[in-house]
């Protein structure tokens, strides 16, 4: 098993009943605060589980780093990893608990190279009334000249990839070049921003069967660069979805610390990954061509396997939601 922290004043969405990464508030100036606790948690982590798997978004690096680090050196253990993800903070808070709900089926290594891909797996952004302050997507001239403009609104798209689409009548929504596998949940977060428009327009434009408002997110409005905003994270509400993401990362073990990893350089011990080698092509027999991906391939490598007479993780339980429109 993993312990899974999440660095930040990052709240959970409440979303997956069943777990939660553990949170840890850090301030961008590495001053010492919560230095105590996080080692605390660190410590019991390691005493209870394999491992310790550590989230920080990679627009506040400076604190986490360290802390990590200065963790790693006091505790005389390298069974701490640094996972840093670029994601907005809802949809951070969901990946965490997606994670916390996923450890105890997987080997550490395996946990760590999943974060990615489910950090990929999600449509986030917001509505934003003014684009001059964002630093996180960047936009050009003509949107900041927008931005002064009356009753103009923004809709900014984080993950997968970044763009700015200005909200007009004609094209109230940008249109959607990537959705989660359905059914698509969505969870949102907003202050002063037009939640109307994630209702009406942005829910059916993305096939969503739910929209729910969470928790208020202390960090949303650093990040979006103004105090009016509501921000969404879509993502797949099935119930294999976490299931067929660990089964689609094909690990191989670590060439020195056994673990096992997806990434080219260990979370853990940090060597470098020799690269596997590509066998020359040839012509298969249709029954092997068609084999699972699940299947081990011959060179030696695997991928992750659930615990013995498990069939992989269960369903991640999706809370019903109190505010909710369909």
């Amino acid at each position: 098993m993993t312990a899974v922290m999440l660095l930040g004043d990052i709240p959970s969405t409440d979303v997956i009943r069943e777990a939660k990464a553990e949170r840890v508030h850090v301030t961008p100036a590495f001053n010492g605060e919560n230095v105590p606790h996080f080692l605390d948690l660190a410590a019991r982590g390691l005493r209870d589980r394999e491992a310790v798997v550590v989230l920080y978004p990679t627009w506040r690096p400076e604190a986490a780093t360290r802390l990590i680090r200065f963790a790693r050196g006091i505790l005389r253990t390298d069974r701490i990893a640094a996972v840093p993800l670029a994601l907005p903070p809802l949809a951070l808070s969901l990946v965490a608990d997606q994670l916390a709900f996923m450890a105890p089926h997987v080997a550490p290594g395996v946990l760590v190279s999943v974060a990615h891909r489910l950090a990929a797996g999600v449509f986030a952004g917001a509505w934003v009334n003014s684009v001059t302050k964002l630093e996180h997507v960047q936009a050009g001239i003509g949107e900041h000249v927008s931005s002064y403009l009356t009753r103009t609104g923004f809709m900014v798209s984080a993950v997968p990839w970044p763009n700015i689409h200005r909200i007009t009548s004609a094209h109230p929504v940008a249109p959607i070049q990537f959705r989660p596998l359905d059914p698509v949940i969505v969870l949102a977060t907003q202050q002063d921003g037009d939640a109307d428009w994630l209702q009406s327009r942005f829910q059916p434009a993305i096939g969503a069967v739910s929209m729910t408002f969470t928790a208020h997110q202390p960090l949303s409005s650093a990040y979006w660069g103004t105090r009016k905003y509501a921000e969404f994270v879509a993502f797949s509400g099935h119930q294999q979805a976490l299931q067929n993401v660990i089964k689609d990362t094909q690990c191989r073990r670590c060439s020195w610390c056994s673990e096992p990893t997806a990434l080219s350089i260990c979370p853990f011990c940090f060597m470098a990954q020799p690269q596997p080698s590509v066998a020359p092509t040839r012509q298969q027999p249709a029954a092997q061509a068609a084999a699972p991906r699940s299947a081990p391939p011959a060179d030696g490598s695997f991928g992750p396997a659930p615990p013995q007479g498990d069939t992989g993780p269960p369903s991640a339980g999706v809370a019903s939601p109190a505010h909710t429109s369909h």
